[in-house]
């Protein structure tokens, strides 16, 4: 009786320590690993209208930070899924870190982006970070997060996921797609969806190791515009807004338009996943040439003046008081250029030579466009510039907002002469079920 009661002990004191372990296992963190050591730990899971921050102590693996600090992200409006993630890297030695998320199905059919917001007061690539999920497979149980790091050393995806239980799962409706072709109208446009497929090869690899990723494809869509009645090459799409009947919400970034025989093709990231019946998708439409006459002005001699690049953004911040060379009003915009600059601490082959900066009073609304149409030198030989992204300065009303350009060629030049287009787009929604590449 004894020896039944010794093995007795000792096999429940085996059951309960396997179980311990089997429990440990589970309820263990989940960590994805880079090669140059940095790392990120999945903390908590929210879903609902409160996030606050997670208690945790910082990690001393890779070095020393403060622990997680602040009273968590803003309440959202809505039932909202967030991921509390710990970020930590080395960032010594003016080291650069950024990390980005991706949001696949468990097939890896497609996959959303998003990022980190960094509560905790930390530096960039280090701290406690809310990753809010605006899109994920809400029909699945569970769903894959991975994380790419990027950094002075380049980009690397980990192979490792996060798993993630999705507490949003339920009932939802059904939308039924509309064949196509199908067309849609707005004011004197018309647009005909031909063709909507997943699977489209993108130019920009994001996994560098497997062209095949979800991460590397986008959508195609083709169609055809007419204006008035008539085929036009002149209106493209600039944005795309996708919406399921789960819930889930996309804003796609367009990369290739490639106009052929009256169709346009278009590839963009990104959709959503595809084995829904059908997606909402909301194009906007924005004319690229052949203007009206009063969407239009033209300035002459535009003074170039010697300016450090540093000191580009600072004025495009301040520039409510700064001295314009010329300003109008068009459209119900007020407009105002300041002198163009060329910058005298730029390298000779720095992409940046000078910039140039125009400001809207107020804000552009939605659904309304500012072009550059024409530069061009004192010699009306034409001026290279790129877009370099535009500044909002103060809220609602009275808000305006600074568009600026990066110019080069500007060996010789003391004058800029441009053309600008304030002008107003054109938005069409379809519902379709995307077919595969």
């Amino acid at each position: 009786m004894k020896i039944k009661i010794l093995l007795w002990s000792v096999a429940s004191i085996l059951i309960i320590g396997l179980a311990a372990g089997a429990y440990w296992w589970m309820s263990r963190p989940q960590v994805v690993t880079f090669s140059d050591d940095a790392k990120v730990t999945l903390l908590a899971v929210q879903y609902g209208k409160r996030h606050p921050l997670p208690t945790v102590k910082a990690s001393t693996t890779v070095t020393n930070r403060p622990a997680a600090r602040g009273r968590g992200m803003p309440n959202t409006t809505n039932d909202t899924l967030v991921l509390w993630v710990r970020e930590e890297s080395d960032s010594g030695n003016n080291q650069y870190h950024n990390f980005q998320y991706y949001v696949y199905d468990k097939a890896g059919t497609a996959c959303v982006q998003t990022y980190g917001r960094n509560y905790s007061g930390g530096r960039q690539g280090n701290g406690t970070v809310a990753v809010q999920l605006d899109a994920f497979p809400r029909r699945q149980g569970k769903f894959l997060v991975r994380v790419q790091e990027q950094s002075n050393n380049g980009q690397e995806m980990a192979e490792q996921k996060f798993v993630i239980r999705n507490p949003a799962r339920g009932a939802s409706t059904q939308w039924a797609p509309d064949s196509l072709p199908s067309t849609q109208e707005d004011d004197d446009v018309s647009v005909t969806l031909t063709k909507l497929a997943v699977g489209a090869d993108m130019p920009y690899q994001r996994d560098q190791d497997d062209a095949d990723d979800a991460a590397n494809k986008g959508v195609q869509a083709v169609f055809q515009v007419e204006r008035n009645g008539k085929p036009v090459t002149t209106w493209q799409p600039v944005s795309v807004v996708t919406t399921d009947a789960t819930g889930n919400q996309v804003n796609g970034w367009i990369s290739q338009n490639n106009w052929q025989d009256n169709n346009d093709t278009v590839t963009y990231q990104y959709g959503l996943w595809p084995d829904e019946p059908a997606w909402k998708i909301k194009f906007e439409f924005s004319q690229q040439s052949d203007f009206a006459g009063n969407e239009l002005w033209t300035v002459q001699n535009i003074p170039l003046q010697p300016g450090r690049q540093r000191d580009f953004n600072t004025n495009a911040r301040n520039n409510r008081t700064n001295a314009a060379v010329a300003e109008t009003d068009l459209n119900g915009i007020h407009l105002k250029i300041f002198p163009a600059k060329q910058f005298t601490d730029a390298g000779q082959n720095n992409y940046m030579q000078g910039g140039l900066m125009i400001q809207t009073d107020p804000a552009l609304p939605d659904g309304m466009r500012m072009t550059l149409v024409k530069l061009t030198d004192d010699q009306t030989n034409d001026v290279g510039y790129m877009d370099y992204g535009m500044m909002r300065n103060g809220a609602g009303a009275t808000a305006v907002t600074t568009y600026r350009y990066a110019l080069r060629e500007l060996d010789g030049v003391t004058n800029l002469n441009l053309t600008i287009a304030l002008h107003k787009s054109r938005f069409v929604e379809f519902t379709a079920k995307p077919a595969k590449q």
